[in-house]
């Protein structure tokens, strides 16, 4: 499973996806550091858009070798192919008018995602194959497929959060051979406005608080929280990692205590809003 994002980002990813007032798209987005590369000896790379623990995609590269025919001769191939497994995620890409297959296209950077545009239903698709077919009569002869075989670009893609489309981008390039699949980058819109994604947008439209702006503390079951300035339309919600929002309220004074006693223990995601600054903070309730 993924697992090269920082605390920070998946707060962010609860808080984003609660918000339905002042912002109107969300873009997460980060760079994998290091780098991901998936080969034929690595295990299949699970590849989670929001860390809700629901993975949209698998990268994988594999080995193939075997027995086909051409033209009903039969014939032996080898070489390598670097495949997209899917689940809660949905490559964008075309339908073929010569063969009627889904392909899955390299977008480049700028191109423009909507939910309205053709995206694969299959749970597998070829990114990047490179192969050699041997036949006794005709020859040796090359088979070369996937958009992003040699090349670097951007998939595109529409996944589904607690029952809302959501879209994403994933920066991939894979190997000439189909022998190595490199993940750079990855973006995607966590709000639920449907709006059009730009794809490699490094943007993330939120402003934060300062800790010197805003206090929250949890102790026993009683959560405060403090602010150095008073915004009468300012307010907070607490969110449970579900993505339910439990409590939802203006905040009243500089000074705010709420009792938690009816929660159940675990993990709740704060958000305060107000000034035009977003503030998160991870608590525990025991």
């Amino acid at each position: 499973m993924k697992n090269k994002r920082s605390n920070v980002l998946i707060i962010f990813t609860f808080l984003l996806f609660s918000l339905m007032g002042k912002y109107q798209a969300q873009v997460i987005s980060s760079n994998f550091s290091p780098e991901v590369t998936i080969d034929a000896s690595s295990e299949p790379y699970a590849f989670d858009f929001n860390g809700d623990g629901v993975i949209e995609f698998y990268f994988l590269v594999q080995d193939l070798s075997g027995d086909t025919t051409i033209a009903g001769l039969p014939a032996t191939y080898e070489g390598s192919g670097a495949l997209l497994g899917c689940e809660n995620g949905k490559p964008a890409g075309a339908t073929s008018a010569e063969t009627s297959a889904f392909d899955v296209s390299r977008l480049v950077a700028g191109d423009e995602l909507t939910v309205f545009q053709e995206y694969g239903e299959d749970t597998s698709y070829a990114i990047g194959i490179d192969l050699i077919i041997n036949t006794g009569v005709i020859g040796s002869l090359p088979y070369q497929y996937g958009a992003f075989r040699g090349e670097q670009g951007y998939l595109g893609a529409m996944f589904d959060i607690a029952g809302s489309l959501h879209l994403g981008w994933i920066e991939v390039s894979v190997l000439s051979d189909g022998s190595q699949i490199t993940l750079h980058s990855y973006g995607y819109d966590a709000s639920q406005s449907g709006d059009p994604l730009s794809v490699g947008n490094m943007n993330t439209n939120i402003t934060e608080f300062t800790p010197q702006e805003v206090n929250v503390n949890i102790n026993k079951n009683l959560l405060s929280i403090e602010l150095s300035s008073f915004d009468s339309e300012g307010f907070f919600r607490i969110i449970d990692l579900s993505g339910k929002v439990r409590m939802d309220t203006k905040l009243s004074n500089l000074q705010n205590k709420y009792d938690l006693s009816t929660f159940e223990s675990g993990i709740y995601i704060v958000s305060v809003e107000a000034l035009g600054n977003v503030y998160v903070k991870k608590v525990i309730l025991h």
